[in-house]
């Protein structure tokens, strides 16, 4: 049997959020006392809410003349975070869209012209795939829950109306985007997503544009085009000498994980081995990554940035799997050089 849901409005019947029978909301007071009543589903239009029981937009307009606020227990705050220029990219729609990206859809809105200015909106689909994918039940629950947050329940309402957007703008003093200085940008980070707010409050045309993408699959985007961008400079094979060893650092681009930086030590007992046994450099350093032990910095993860930016300005003490490599490394392992045979004369 299907969970009944409860519907809470505003006192001009804009659905705010639903919870299911049984569960809590959070009433904040006016001098911001907060406290939990329990709801139980009557019918469509009347829940019991704690002791009492309301017609839904009864309960509205009493909460809205006494300055309080409601909204599902539990359920988290959202902070408009501060974007740089760059990231107004994941904005718009990509020149190719075959690239994955992780976005998951994108939301379209307006406020209309009505005196409430309601804010009208529908979703979009980027990336099939991904919509299939990544479209859950939790995801659209976060969804509403976000924007329903910047209408009512935020401290700066940015979807309630032009005015408030534009108010936003003038408090927060957001990144403006490059080709038009009355376009703001924001960003809104949750546990598995990235929301990116575009705001326009001019009359006219759609004032947001909500693309909303998986954070891992967007951090391993990113991590890629950085790596296609500085591709000479990360396509290397670096070592440095350590106390006892040395670490050899490259990039290796056939991964599983899409690419990653591969970091390996090399002790001077697995150089002397791979010297007893290979004059060749290819099958030498073959030979010594084989056997040697190390971390991965897979792209997409929170590591592998950092780890990139140093790689590329780091120094090192030898670079590339070359012969005079190999005789660097042999040197460092006390590997005593081949004595060269003279040539014998020929008796007079």
């Amino acid at each position: 049997m299907e969970q009944k849901e409860i519907r809470f409005i505003d006192s001009k019947y804009n659905e705010l959020f639903r919870i299911k029978d049984g569960e809590s909301i959070t009433v904040t007071l006016s001098d911001g006392a907060k406290t939990d009543r329990k709801c139980t589903y009557i019918d469509a239009y009347h829940t019991q809410i704690g002791v009492n029981t309301f017609h839904i937009c009864e309960f509205a307009e009493l909460m809205e003349r006494g300055g309080s606020t409601y909204r599902p227990k539990d359920t988290p705050s959202y902070t408009l975070e501060k974007i740089e220029q760059s990231e107004f990219e994941y904005m718009f729609r990509p020149e190719d869209e075959t690239k994955n990206r992780g976005c998951i859809c994108y939301i379209r809105g307006y406020f209309d012209n009505s005196v409430d200015e309601r804010f009208q909106s529908s979703a979009m689909l980027e990336n099939k795939d991904n919509y299939k994918n990544l479209h859950t039940d939790d995801f659209k629950r976060e969804v509403d829950n976000i924007i329903n947050y910047f209408r009512f329940q935020s401290d700066t309402p940015i979807l309630q109306s032009r005015r408030k957007m534009q108010n936003a703008a003038y408090d927060i003093q957001p990144e403006k985007f490059a080709g038009d200085s009355e376009i703001c940008g924001y960003r809104v980070t949750t546990d598995k997503n990235l929301y990116y707010f575009k705001c326009d409050a001019k009359q006219g045309q759609y004032n947001l544009y909500l693309y909303a993408y998986d954070k891992e699959l967007l951090t391993k985007y990113r991590d890629l085009q950085f790596v296609e961008k500085n591709y000479a400079e990360i396509d290397k094979d670096k070592f440095y000498i350590t106390n006892d060893s040395i670490m050899e650092m490259y990039y290796n681009p056939d991964a599983n994980a899409g690419g990653q930086l591969v970091e390996l030590t090399i002790y001077k007992e697995d150089i002397k081995d791979a010297a007893k046994m290979y004059k060749n450099p290819k099958d030498f350093f073959s030979h010594l990554e084989g056997m040697a032990k190390g971390s991965l910095y897979d792209v997409g993860t929170g590591t592998f940035r950092d780890t990139a930016e140093h790689f590329m300005e780091s120094k090192a003490d030898f670079e590339g799997c070359t012969k005079e490599t190999m005789e660097a490394l042999k040197k460092f392992a006390g590997v005593e050089p081949e004595k060269k045979h003279k040539k014998s004369e020929p008796e007079r």
